[in-house]
């Protein structure tokens, strides 16, 4: 059976499963569940759409130090689907108003933390990477939290510079936030996309769901330049039975969403050796 870490903090309440990769299985605001939640039953796709489709999808991971499975640059290590994670079993403490998340990776010598720390309205996302070793280590780390599309009445965006369709690196021809949103509108149910907004000019996105409850998500663009925006209206995995209806919001530290190319571009993360590397998101909750 497996583990579960409850933590209620003003108007949150929290789930947490420390042995499934500290996956968080279920995050409520004033008792609104904000992300998807545990399918009834799990049936993994017949075809191939990568390792990470071989576990239920659903609720919040870590992707670190990739997203897309890749060689780890310059090292005899082959990156898995959406990063090492969610793979591996976690340390979970809790503190009055704090989810204390940490594991050690075993195949990179660095220590991942993640703390919730929950005040009325927000959740202050606080992630440190401690390097073990006597060389700087390269990552990307990107927030993956699935969300109900069909909850979902609107996106706002920051400025940005263009862009493209990750699964067929095309240019979109989109301006700005209305533009954005009216194209996520356009995704007609059975098809689904992964857009990359690249050179963000601003810090903060809003979510706007179906109960008029609005999600703003605060991070510096400084050393997140791209936006991904996972939007899998009923498409995806495209099977019968198991098709989800899903999106995510993520600020990417790369280039995209694979470490191998985007330290070719030079576009990426380091933790120096023998040291660490800190940084925030927030998330506040308006109504």
């Amino acid at each position: 059976m497996t583990r579960k870490i409850h933590l209620s903090h003003a108007s949150w309440e929290v789930e947490c499963l420390p042995e499934d990769g500290a996956r968080i299985s279920s995050l409520k605001y004033k008792g609104y569940e904000l992300l998807t939640t545990a399918p009834v039953k799990f049936i993994p796709p017949k075809k191939d759409y990568g390792e990470y489709e071989t576990r239920p999808v659903y609720g919040y991971d870590d992707c670190f130090p990739t997203v897309t499975a890749c060689q780890y640059p310059n090292e005899n290590l082959q990156c898995r689907d959406h990063g090492q994670l969610c793979w591996q079993s976690w340390t979970v403490e809790k503190k009055v108003g704090q989810l204390i998340c940490s594991t050690q990776l075993t195949e990179l010598p660095v220590e991942f933390v993640r703390v919730l720390v929950f005040t009325e309205d927000k959740i202050y996302w606080h992630f440190e990477v401690k390097n073990r070793s006597g060389k700087a280590i390269e990552f990307l780390h990107v927030m993956h939290p699935l969300m109900r599309l069909d909850r979902v009445d609107k996106v706002d965006v920051p400025k940005f510079g263009h862009v493209v369709d990750e699964d067929n690196q095309s240019f979109l021809e989109l301006k700005d936030s209305q533009e954005v949103n009216g194209f996520l509108r356009g995704v007609a149910p059975g098809a689904y996309r992964m857009l990359l907004l690249k050179g963000i000019k601003g810090d903060k996105t809003k979510i706007t769901f179906s109960n008029q409850m609005s999600l703003e998500i605060d991070f510096d663009h400084k050393l997140f330049p791209t936006f991904g925006i996972w939007w899998n209206n009923n498409g995806y995995p495209d099977e019968e039975g198991i098709r989800r209806n899903e999106c995510a919001f993520e600020p990417i530290p790369g280039f995209n969403s694979n470490l191998e190319e985007s330290y070719c571009k030079e576009t990426y993360l380091t933790v120096p050796a023998s040291g660490s590397f800190q940084w925030e998101i927030s998330w506040r909750i308006n109504q």
